[in-house]
């Protein structure tokens, strides 16, 4: 029996929204996250926006997941004080924009719901047919430990230039481990993206009370290379990046072609690690007097290029590849090309592959370089003897321009 539910376990994950669904981003304490790390007595805030501006009612719901994102078996009062599967009221409709749409609010804790425990969640967006149409992952830490994190090189010569390895020192004090492989857990994420979560394993060694995790492969990740960049705020005008604008229906910002970065020498280029901003100069609240324009991206094609498929990526699109993000090639400017519509703001973005086979090759078109400037996250996740659900007892980051031998 023990078998058959681990192997159906359901694990709770992320998604491409519907194209009329735009411009969804997370705040703690009104300060925009992409990964939104926060305590019980903070205030989340989702946003979002819906392009099709008919008026439609939303629905939202909040499930408990244990430390490797599968869904918990607690009851919904185990961890929430009210109720949820409430219609979303908070909304607002846009003011002076070419692209009409109704931007929605969500706040928590709020006078129906409010989180009781720390650990793993997954906040859904239902429509009126009951089609979860956004589904996003969120944490909640009550710190009663300390984890320190450090950026060191990594020490197989065949990723001594391309990779980072991510060094831990937990302090066990005041746990009561009596069981630690099985009543402890960390995990580590690059940057905000949920797709490079995973597992720290078994620490190295352990040093009095604290456990030390060292030079492991679990904790070896590819470099990469810094973000693109560009920016929206004048929709009018060229900001950074933007090659110029034009006007269709919506304005078109042309963003200034990239060339392929893997094999040429690195070079720094502040970025914000995949992250997005919305803003405008045209308005006083960005969330409902930012327009929205045609955001065409371009890579200056080589042979190479045609042997798989490529996609622009960020924070704005979760990082997920997809027919909407995909670059096609354009004979008339020898570039590959991707138009998205995106709300006025400041962007990173980069280009990624994946092969005929759907192999993944992250870094065959931007490279990967060991002093790329990422910010690694560590999780630690406690479960007390006979408790049924993993508590998040300690966060933990580093950023690798501080990166060590």
């Amino acid at each position: 029996m023990l078998l058959s539910f681990n192997g159906f376990a359901q694990i709770l994950t992320e998604f491409s929204p519907p194209a009329n669904i735009k411009s969804v981003l997370f705040y703690i304490n009104e300060q925009t996250t992409a990964l939104p790390i926060m305590s019980l007595n903070e205030k989340l805030t989702l946003r979002f926006d819906d392009l099709n501006a008919d008026d439609s009612t939303y629905y939202y719901t909040i499930d408990r997941a244990n430390a490797n994102w599968e869904k918990s078996d607690l009851f919904r009062a185990d961890f929430m004080d009210g109720y949820d599967d409430i219609r979303l009221q908070d909304i607002s409709y846009s003011v002076g924009t070419l692209q009409s749409y109704i931007h929605y609010k969500l706040e928590i804790p709020n006078p129906q719901t409010r989180l009781t425990k720390s650990g793993n969640y997954i906040l859904k967006i239902w429509d009126d047919d009951r089609n979860v149409v956004l589904q996003k992952r969120f944490v909640i830490v009550n710190e009663t430990t300390a984890i320190g994190v450090r950026i060191k090189r990594a020490q197989n010569l065949d990723a001594f230039q391309t990779h980072q390895s991510v060094h831990m020192s937990l302090i066990t004090e005041g746990l009561n481990l009596r069981i630690p492989e099985k009543q402890l857990h960390v995990f580590v994420v690059q940057n905000q993206q949920w797709q490079t979560w995973r597992s720290a394993g078994k620490a190295t060694y352990t040093l009095g009370n604290k456990l030390e995790f060292n030079y492991k492969p679990e904790t070896l990740f590819s470099a990469g290379n810094e973000y693109h960049f560009f920016e929206t705020q004048d929709i009018r005008g060229g900001g950074g990046n933007v090659a110029y604008v034009a006007r269709d229906s919506l304005f078109v910002s042309i963003l200034t072609p990239q060339w392929v970065r893997a094999g040429r020498p690195y070079t720094y280029a502040p970025d914000i690690n995949g992250d997005f901003r919305i803003n405008t100069f045209q308005g006083i609240n960005p969330h409902t007097e930012s327009d929205y324009s045609q955001v065409v991206f371009s890579l200056f094609a080589e042979d190479f290029l045609f042997d798989a498929a490529h996609y622009v990526v960020g924070d704005f699109n979760q990082h997920i590849k997809s027919e909407i993000n995909k670059l096609f090639y354009n004979p008339e400017t020898d570039r590959f090309e991707a138009r998205l519509l995106l709300k006025q703001g400041i962007y990173n973005y980069k280009f990624v592959s994946e092969d005929f086979e759907e192999t993944s090759y992250d870094h065959l078109i931007s490279g990967s370089y060991w002093p790329t400037e990422n910010t690694y996250w560590a999780f630690v996740y406690y479960r007390p003897l006979g408790a049924r659900c993993d508590e998040l007892i300690a966060v933990g980051s580093a950023n690798a321009k501080d990166i060590g031998l």
